[in-house]
């Protein structure tokens, strides 16, 4: 008789970083009441990946969760898949790292599940094709990619059954494709309709792979009703429906385990797949005007009903994207991949490959699992999630960072200066280290300094955001209504659009350099605060884009740039030296501003040095005429920015704030604060004169 098989595999995470209420309402809403379902089916066979970072709170608040998958390990009906520890994307972060996320996953399994663990969970598909020969030569057999792979490959979605082979250098891995229209279906579409669909996969070594976030089944906006019943009649729910069904066509439909499926039946054919992940990240990818028209392309294709025969030739980007979209990304990326280097190094210097003392060994594991943690995905990306776009989640990455360099070794020098290419541009930037801070110049990018380490608490306090136009912004400009929701309120949330409150066209604002700090401008007579919060205002140098010369002397950088200043009177030739000494002692610095007039005639202007500051609970609107003193005291960390400003100066200060999409719809976040120290200036031909900021966090 003909049949097939639903092979069901459930992913279930939280992020590193993520408040523990968040983790409490997806155990309360989804993780738990699914897993009490699936207690009510004990034939139903299925698959389940938990992150570490989800396993380590099950077992510490949840254990009875832990204690009913073991007992369905035990009786046969589930698998426990494996994959990095920390939900890392794996094809970005070094082969060292990879296998350890994946070993203590295993390990972790192995020990609570009894199970050595076969297939791992990809981490949001992300494929690249060198995987197969790292992943098989750890023993892995196999995972799951989006059925978008395969056709990206020229396959038909008809014909994705079962599992296929695919090898790099011989070494092999199977590969079961998850089915896109199977992801929609559940829980959103009808029961009867997925069946169907399943009926229409009938055949010989048929099965259909479903792998998706299990938060969908309670914990996405208005799915808890849906899925398990309202008023607690769950025999009305979608979830109780649907495995009733299945169950009632158990004569012609199976259910088991991507290892049971993979023991009874042979691979389907063999693949090589190009790097992808599934559809809507390759289009989250890409720049928001090319993102535009991807989507144009895709409408167009809909309307004429091209899309089933040219959706395999459309594509975006692939992740890697990411760390060109967002600069923000990318430092944390190469911040992560400079530590992990270190760790190795200490490694690989230290007299055996095991540290000998056990206070020595201690260290680096303590390092090791900060480094780890940070590669944690959710903050190096965004899509329809908030991911880099939430504050707490960005702030995670560099705490893990900055505690796994303090883990590695106390820091016995005062501040050691060096040229490095931290962020792999191809251009040095400027690095700070000392016992109490880290500072990161960029000479190339208008002499600015983009990341402050602060060692206690450690936290980066200039993890700011920079205000970009993003393609969904194109929504709240035509004031979608939400009654584009479906008719009863549960839908997949790549098909939500709901506005968290009201007026958000108002915040959008767009800047057109990075939020750094030491940012140089010039301005004219007439620029508000509001002109300059806006970034609607004229610049009238060519300082805060452009490169900077850098030299070192005594523990001092100097880095200074001629360039122009088209004033009332006409353009000027003015040159910018800036030089900063680093507290030895504690988390602050002096910039002396030394500006000097290279034009003959006198040039008249105001300068502005702007800071933008990692404050995200609260941060004031506010214009301060004349001043020589500034404190802002940050809820989060605890820490108060103080300022002293010779001579005395005017200081504007505004919040930074974006509008981005999450799961729940659109939403206004505040990123940072923004810090304007700004005075005039009257200087004959070849006349100089000076502004100095000493600036520092204190408890």
């Amino acid at each position: 008789m003909s049949r097939t098989t639903f092979l069901l595999g459930v992913h279930n995470h939280q992020p590193v970083g993520n408040f523990p209420e968040v983790f409490e309402a997806g155990y309360r809403m989804s993780y738990r009441p699914f897993m009490e379902m699936m207690k009510r089916f004990p034939r139903l066979k299925w698959s389940l990946h938990l992150s570490g970072i989800l396993w380590d709170f099950m077992k510490d608040k949840h254990p009875e969760y832990v204690a009913a998958a073991k007992k369905m390990c035990d009786a046969g009906r589930l698998e426990i898949l494996s994959g990095g520890y920390y939900e890392p994307i794996l094809a970005v972060i070094p082969d060292r790292d990879k296998l350890a996320q994946i070993k203590k996953l295993s390990a972790f399994i192995k020990n609570n599940f009894g199970q050595t663990p076969r297939g791992i969970w990809l981490t949001e598909r992300i494929w690249e094709p060198s995987l197969p020969k790292f992943l098989s030569s750890e023993g892995i057999e196999y995972t799951l990619t989006d059925d978008y792979h395969f056709i990206s490959a020229g396959m038909k979605e008809d014909a994705l059954r079962g599992y296929y082979v695919t090898e790099d250098e011989g070494f092999k891995l199977n590969i079961f494709p998850i089915s896109q229209k199977l992801r929609y279906y559940v829980p959103f579409d009808t029961v009867e309709r997925t069946i169907e669909l399943f009926s229409s996969a009938r055949g010989f070594n048929s099965s259909l792979t479903m792998g998706d976030d299990g938060e969908k089944f309670g914990m996405w906006p208005k799915t808890n009703e849906h899925v398990y019943g309202k008023g607690g009649d769950i025999e009305s729910g979608w979830l109780f429906r649907f495995f009733s069904a299945l169950s009632k066509n158990s004569s012609w439909l199976d259910t088991n385990t991507f290892s049971g499926f993979m023991d009874a039946h042979r691979p389907t054919g063999r693949v090589y797949l190009p790097s992808a992940s599934y559809f809507e990240m390759s289009e989250w990818t890409l720049p928001p005007a090319s993102q535009l028209e991807l989507e144009n392309l895709i409408h167009l294709c809909q309307k004429d009903n091209r899309f089933a025969n040219a959706h395999k030739f459309l594509r975006g980007g692939f992740w890697r994207n990411f760390l060109t979209k967002y600069s923000e990304s990318n430092n944390m990326h190469k911040k992560m991949l400079r530590v992990s280097e270190r760790i190795a190094s200490a490694l690989s210097s230290s007299s055996c490959a095991i540290p000998s003392t056990p206070k020595t060994a201690a260290r680096f594991v303590k390092a090791a699992e900060h480094l780890y943690a940070a590669q944690c995905n959710c903050a190096y990306w965004h899509g329809v999630f908030g991911g880099l776009y939430l504050p707490h989640l960005r702030k995670a990455v560099y705490e893990e960072l900055i505690l796994a360099e303090k883990a590695l070794a106390p820091r016995k020098f005062d501040v050691i200066v060096s040229f490095t290419d931290i962020d792999k541009d191809g251009r040095d930037e400027i690095a700070i280290e000392g016992k109490s801070q880290n500072l990161y110049l960029s000479p190339a990018r208008g002499g600015c300094l983009y990341e402050w380490d602060v060692y206690e608490p450690a936290s980066n306090m200039l993890n700011v955001l920079t205000r970009r136009y993003e393609a969904y912004h194109e929504k709240i400009k035509q004031s979608l209504p939400a009654a584009k929701e479906s008719s009863d309120g549960a839908s997949t949330i790549h098909g939500i659009v709901k506005m968290k409150e009201k007026n958000l066209e108002r915040y959008l604002n767009y800047d057109w350099y990075d939020r750094a700090s030491l940012l140089d401008h010039f301005f004219g007579a007439g620029v508000s605060l509001e002109d300059f919060r806006e970034c609607r205002f004229k610049d009238l140098g060519d300082f805060t884009l452009e490169p900077y010369t850098a030299e070192i002397i005594g523990g001092k950088i100097t880095l200074r740039r001629e360039g122009t200043v088209r004033t009332a009177a006409g353009a000027r030739n003015i040159v910018v030296e800036k030089t900063l000494t680093p507290s030895a002692a504690s988390a602050g610095f002096t910039v002396a501003y030394k500006i000097t007039n290279a034009s003959v005639s006198p040039a008249e202007f105001m300068f502005g040095s702007e800071f933008n500051l990692a404050f995200f609970a609260g941060f004031p609107s506010q214009e301060i005429s004349s001043s020589e003193n500034l404190m802002l005291n940050d809820k989060v960390t605890g820490l108060t920015f103080v300022a002293d400003v010779r001579p005395a100066s005017a200081i504007w200060l505004f919040p930074v704030e974006t509008v981005s999409l999450s799961e729940d719809g659109f939403e206004r976040t505040l990123q940072g604060g923004c810090v304007l120290f700004a005075r005039s200036f009257r200087l004959k031909g070849g006349a100089s004169d000076e502004l100095s900021i000493a600036v520092s966090w204190t408890k």
